[in-house]
């Protein structure tokens, strides 16, 4: 059995060293230091070789090559293995790969975090994940998603942006056909407009009168009055 073993490994080290050998030989004629540095980098990825990424001069581009193949291999100990943002890239995209969420919490970087726990808040349709998002247009736009997608206007509540706010709940009044949540709207012009766009869908005169302009509540009436009579015409 020890037999077996010493062959193997007499085997397997020749080989590597081969590999490594092949992709320095090839990389090293390329003059221009970031060029042969990204022909490191492709070699080492393509073949899932950590010790090639030795060869990379770039401390950068280097633990960007190590990051790769710790994510090729879901291994952590290789994340680890380096600092910064390429290590909290390679732990992110293991927690995603392997949809294990409390990794996220083991990302320091804001930027990795948040892309992290706005992946499991997405493909989970969990809204209160969306609250571990630090970057306030990312945070809203997880809100937004969830809730379009669910139609639930609930959690357009939680949109800090006015504009992203009243769009949310527009649509889900829209799109379920209920002028009541138009009142929820920040702005008085989304929640009239938002009014006029269901009284044309629903062909209601009387959902005009929600609106609190004066010009677009005659404007809706106006239109739906016009969409009547085409109607009763034909």
């Amino acid at each position: 059995m020890k037999g077996k073993i010493i062959l193997l490994v007499l085997f397997i080290v020749p080989v590597l060293l081969f590999a490594g050998c092949n992709i320095k030989k090839s990389c090293d004629n390329i003059k221009n230091p970031l060029d042969r540095d990204d022909c490191y980098l492709n070699k080492a990825v393509e073949d899932v070789e950590l010790n090639s990424c030795d060869f990379i001069q770039s401390e950068t581009v280097r633990n960007s090559c190590i990051a790769e193949i710790g994510i090729v291999n879901k291994d952590l100990s290789v994340c680890n293995s380096i600092e910064g943002k390429s290590r909290d890239y390679c732990v992110a995209k293991i927690a995603i790969a392997n949809k294990n969420p409390l990794l996220c919490n083991e990302v320091n970087t804001t930027y990795w975090s948040d892309i992290c726990n706005k992946d499991f808040a997405l493909s989970e349709g969990n809204s209160t994940k969306c609250a571990k998002i630090a970057n306030m247009f990312e945070k809203d736009t997880c809100y937004d998603t969830i809730a379009r997608d669910k139609l639930d206007a609930g959690t357009c509540f939680y949109i800090y942006n006015e504009t992203t706010h009243d769009k949310c709940v527009r649509k889900i009044a829209i799109d379920t056909l209920n002028e009541s949540l138009c009142e929820e709207t920040r702005t008085v012009v989304m929640g009239d407009v938002c009014y006029q766009q269901l009284a044309k869908l629903k062909k209601n005169e009387s959902i005009c009168q929600e609106a609190s302009y004066l010009e677009i509540k005659n404007a809706c009436i106006a239109m739906v009055r016009s969409i009547l009579n085409k109607t009763n015409e034909s």
